[in-house]
């Protein structure tokens, strides 16, 4: 089942509807990251009823499991007719991330985390992370393009100096330069009906924020921005910020 959930998280990128970036500092300085694919409205179409009667059949329905990539020993025996070994490469260099699959009736979702101490771990996580995904851009382009069009395809930094955040990301991959004019029309379409949206979590009020169009919760602690997906991956600074805490 395992097997089948990794090697199946890049069909689910393609058909899902909203796309949710958290970020979470405590005041600790720990840190959690998450990107949430909320498929729920795709469940009818993904799942139909002689589909969910067969999967109870063998317990793989309703599912709310929780993968450690860590925990996966086995990726040497996948075919490499299915995935490549860049693609290999990356999933091990995800060695402190975690996937939370829910799937019921009503809900469809995976959420990707990754928790770390401070922030200087999180960025030399990030970093390894990032290597592979070079590396996975140049031998294996159109397993890169496909995990593009989820933006998790980013190079992402973040820097806090006790006051002052900064959130730095540039896009991974540049599929949308290699399609004709066309083409790369049509999947920019495609791409603006998904939801995707940032979330920010600070220990502090938000004094200022760099960001245009971002909302704040009452507390002022969570910055929220909504955001159109064909941008983010074809313009990804304009979405970086600053934010001053008080």
């Amino acid at each position: 089942m395992k097997n089948i959930l990794i090697l199946s998280v890049t069909a689910l990128l393609m058909v899902s509807c909203q796309i949710t970036e958290r970020f979470y500092l405590q005041e600790s300085g720990a840190i959690k990251y998450e990107t949430e694919l909320n498929f729920s409205e795709m469940m009818a179409f993904l799942y139909d009823e002689h589909t969910k009667d067969s999967l109870r059949q063998t317990g793989d329905f309703p599912l709310d499991t929780l993968i450690n990539f860590a925990d996966l020993q086995d990726f040497n025996q996948m075919s490499s007719d299915s995935i490549s070994q860049a693609e290999i490469d990356f999933m091990r260099s995800m060695d402190k991330t975690k996937v939370h699959m829910i799937i019921n009736d009503n809900e469809g979702k995976m959420i990707i985390r990754i928790e770390e101490k401070n922030m200087n771990a999180f960025n030399l996580y990030l970093d390894k992370m990032n290597s592979a995904l070079a590396k996975l851009e140049k031998e294996d382009p159109e397993a890169a393009a496909e995990m593009g069009q989820s933006g998790l395809m980013k190079s992402l930094e973040v820097k806090f100096d006790g006051k002052n955040f900064q959130r730095i990301a540039k896009n991974q991959n540049k599929f949308l330069d290699e399609l004709d004019d066309s083409t790369a029309e049509a999947t920019r379409q495609m791409m603006n009906m998904f939801q995707y949206k940032m979330e920010y979590h600070f220990p502090k009020r938000v004094k200022k924020a760099s960001i245009e169009n971002a909302t704040f919760s009452i507390d002022g602690k969570t910055m929220t921005v909504d955001v159109p997906m064909s941008e983010l991956l074809e313009n990804p600074d304009k979405y970086n910020f600053t934010v001053e805490l008080e």
